[in-house]
């Protein structure tokens, strides 16, 4: 019997050349197929890999012709895993309070984690190179390079021998930001703090298990206090938490660069960065560049002032004696006024420092035309003295402009939301915008609009 023969043509390949299709024409009569005369068209068209002979001698002895039949395939390459950390503690703590089923907040916060000496941290996982794959034509395909990764960066940890296992080489706080992990000291108290113990600074975080009282305490980082703060001040240049609460006697300072969480303040001072929560204000002079929540189901604002950039949230302000009590968003003109004056210094400097350069310049200029040096002339050495005072007043006024226009942006569209009562004797700023309450409402927001304070049904906001 005689057989058909192939060429070529009879093979195609898909768009990745991962399939080669073969279609058999029709032999003429009394003619069939090989199967070594069809490999050798495959050969001839290219086919190197992935040949799947079952196939072709289905569609011989089946006669299938005449259209294309998937006869042999590529194989895809596997994919490597790159290297990774698996770390050994929480990386991330959301350091909020958290509101309870009866309505009350819990201000037992975790700012941070702590490590002893020797405790594995974090596990480096090596990457894994992929396997290669083919396509029909015999073309190697490679994987993605799987990419290891640097050696941890920080301080207080070491690498053990293996490469991959570190372990903290102090006890202390963990913490890691951008990658970077730190285990830091921390000054930890078991009781009370008073003046029998004397202030306290240190560089790191303060916890004390007790109270505070008739004190200052004074940390780099975080300090979280479990009882009452009495007539204390404590400045933090990272978060502080609360648990008892502020008895500020009229002399209490709270002073963070971080959010701030207490359980009340009573007769304080208070100022943050961050956000600042608590379940009661009550005479007490506020001001953050966050928010201020009062969250708990009897939260309340009661005389004293309240100035929070980007909002008040709070269940009542004021109370039925009418005390007088302040709540302000936004900024104030006197915001304003500090940007103009920081404006107007950097203009100054400007061109003092232009105007002692162009002197510097000349003197420059003095000593390559004759050759003599004016490097100890008192006239020059005082510019250079005036110079470098006004880049550096500059600088500090750039800086300071530059976290006020942040503010400012931060603070537009500030509101204050009252879910309960707002008592008469409340007043509410905005910004430059002034307005008094001289009777009971319920359920309202304070909103800027037209350079007015305007009332609205929390309910029509869209906020029930």
């Amino acid at each position: 019997m005689q057989t058909q023969q192939l060429d070529k043509t009879a093979v195609t390949f898909s768009r990745d050349a991962m399939i080669a299709y073969l279609r058999l024409p029709e032999p003429l009569g009394g003619q069939t197929y090989r199967l070594e005369d069809v490999q050798a068209a495959l050969s001839a068209g290219g086919v190197k890999s992935g040949i799947d002979q079952k196939e072709i001698l289905n569609m011989i002895r089946s006669g299938i012709y005449n259209r294309p039949i998937a006869i042999a395939s590529g194989k895809a390459p596997q994919e490597g895993k790159d290297g990774y950390y698996e770390y050994k503690f929480q990386s991330q703590l959301d350091g909020k309070p958290r509101i309870n089923e009866d309505g009350t907040v819990s201000y037992a916060i975790q700012l941070f984690e702590m490590v002893t000496e020797g405790q594995v941290i974090a596990i480096y996982h090596p990457a894994v190179q992929g396997k290669e794959g083919y396509n029909v034509k015999g073309a190697p395909i490679r994987p993605k390079p799987a990419r290891d990764l640097p050696p941890l960066r920080g301080r207080g940890f070491q690498c053990m021998e293996d490469g991959v296992t570190y372990v903290a080489s102090i006890t202390g706080k963990i913490d890691m930001i951008n990658d970077k992990v730190n285990i830091l000291p921390v000054y930890e108290i078991s009781g009370d703090v008073d003046p029998n113990t004397g202030n306290i600074e240190f560089r790191g975080d303060i916890i004390v298990h007790g109270s505070v009282y008739e004190v200052e305490l004074r940390a780099t980082g975080t300090v979280t206090v479990d009882g009452a703060v009495q007539g204390a001040s404590i400045y933090a240049n990272k978060e502080i938490v609360l648990a008892g609460g502020v008895l500020g006697n009229g002399k209490s300072v709270i002073d963070a660069k971080g959010a701030i969480s207490a359980k009340f303040f009573e007769f304080a001072t208070v100022r943050c960065k961050g956000d600042i929560t608590a379940d009661i204000f009550l005479n007490t002079n506020v001001f953050c560049e966050g928010r201020a929540i009062v969250m708990s189901r009897k939260g309340c604002i009661i005389g004293g002032s309240v100035h929070a950039v980007c909002g008040i949230e709070a269940n009542s302000i004021g109370n039925n004696a009418e005390i007088r009590t302040h709540v302000l968003v936004g900024n104030s003109g006197e915001v304003r006024m500090k940007m103009e004056e920081l404006n107007n210094n950097i203009r100054t400097a400007t061109e003092n420092i232009n105007k002692a350069e162009l002197i510097l310049q000349k003197f420059q200029e003095f000593e390559e035309k004759t050759g003599q040096s004016c490097k100890d002339d008192p006239r020059r050495v005082q510019l250079v003295r005036i110079r470098v005072r006004d880049l550096a007043r500059k600088a500090a006024d750039e800086d300071a402009l530059r976290k006020l226009e942040l503010m400012v942006d931060n603070g537009r569209g500030a509101n204050i939301k009252v879910r309960r009562t707002v008592y008469p004797g409340v007043r509410v700023s905005i910004d430059t915008c002034d307005a008094s309450c001289k009777e009971e409402f319920q359920n309202i927001i304070f909103i800027k609009q037209q350079e007015k304070v305007i009332m609205r049904k929390l309910s029509d906001w869209g906020d029930d």
